[in-house]
């Protein structure tokens, strides 16, 4: 008895996990289909602020933030950082006003081994990030390369989600602000 109690414990943990695998499944397709939309919609409008409007350090290499609306609601967010050693981009992506994505990219400046210095005007991927989200959590994390969420003292979350908070408020103010 005690055996088969302890097998029931185990496929009922076994069809636990199967089932959450295969709703993330589902959510992250819907998800895919919900930014390739947002990205094909060429009717979209557009907010930019530059540098000093949304960054408190300026970067070596200059930042832009841009905000991409439909019918007052925000569906896209795209940062843009020029740092010393390359450049950074993060999209978030939003759907009834929640966060369900982002794609992070770190391209490097290539270094001349020969002179000794970066060559500014070729770059390589060096990181590249997917995050995916379903009401306020993180379900997936897909990465190739390194960055500061492998330090474990960083929520991945929290911090993603606290970024694509804070950058939708300050794009929000300046779309009040233009009215």
């Amino acid at each position: 008895m005690r055996i088969f109690s302890n097998l029931s414990l185990v496929f009922l943990t076994m069809c636990f996990y199967y089932v959450t695998a295969q709703d993330n499944k589902t959510t992250i397709a819907e998800i895919k289909k919900e930014f390739r939309i947002i990205n094909n919609d060429n009717r979209l409008k557009t907010i930019v602020l530059n540098n000093e409007e949304f960054l408190d350090h300026m970067p070596d290499g200059g930042g832009r933030l841009t905000g991409l609306y439909k019918k007052g609601e925000l569906k896209k967010i795209v940062l843009w950082v020029g740092l010393s050693f390359g450049t950074e981009t993060k999209e978030y992506y939003f759907k009834d006003d929640k966060l369900i994505f982002i794609y992070q990219q770190l391209n490097s400046f290539l270094y001349d081994e020969k002179n000794q210095r970066l060559l500014y005007d070729k770059t390589k991927r060096s990181f590249e990030g997917r995050y995916y989200f379903d009401n306020g959590k993180l379900i997936n994390i897909i990465i190739k390369g390194h960055n500061k969420f492998e330090d474990d003292r960083v929520d991945p979350e929290q911090s993603l989600l606290k970024e694509a908070a804070y950058y939708g408020e300050v794009i929000s103010k300046r779309k009040t602000s233009k009215r």
